[in-house]
């Protein structure tokens, strides 16, 4: 937790994202700066690991500048400002960048279980209690909703809902705070 407070615009939508995404598809991270939500893909971070490995000697000394590293590697031009990024995210010491923490897998369940609660249809209803009691249950619950596109298009805002209080609540902890007019479309 951060002793003082920090005022900062958040696109809630995108931090909220982030935490439905954050396990599955790299890392994210916030600029405390700038508010900005930043993704680090699986991708970039094998890539880096192989700068890295070009970057210290046997001996464990830096042996050239990560600029340098990167531009004698036979990494692709585009990844190049992904990579420098990725760098500092990296060798920041939580001063700037904040790591946004993964959605537990037990909070996700929960939501499911939230949402069926809500359902009126009673055949979906205990569709999507089988679904959750089985293997693969989040794979499960969407397929059992693909015949149902409106009660789809419902979990999606419902699960959307879940992860923007989520996200404030982080921030919150984090002593972030987001300016009303940033979350005011907000409809819980």
């Amino acid at each position: 937790m951060h002793q003082h407070q920090r005022f900062l615009s958040i696109d809630l939508e995108e931090l909220a994202a982030a935490f439905a995404s954050a396990s599955s598809e790299g890392r994210y991270h916030l600029n405390l700066e700038t508010g900005e939500v930043l993704a680090t893909t699986e991708e970039i971070l094998d890539e880096l690991n192989v700068i890295y490995a070009e970057l210290y000697d046997e001996n464990g000394e830096e042996s050239m500048a990560f600029i340098d590293a990167l531009k004698q590697s036979n990494t692709p031009e585009w990844m190049h400002d992904l990579l420098i990024e990725a760098h500092q995210i990296e060798q920041d010491d939580g001063l700037r960048y904040l790591d946004i923490p993964a959605v537990e897998p037990s909070d996700a369940y929960r939501d499911m279980e939230a949402f069926i609660e809500t359902v009126e249809d009673r055949r979906l209803q205990a569709a999507l209690e089988r679904a959750i009691e089985r293997n693969r249950p989040f794979r499960r619950f969407k397929d059992a909703l693909l015949d149902y596109p409106a009660e789809r298009e419902r979990w999606f805002a419902f699960s959307d809902v879940r992860m923007r209080a989520r996200a404030l609540e982080w921030l919150a902890e984090e002593g972030i705070t987001v300016p009303d007019n940033d979350h005011a479309d907000q409809h819980a």
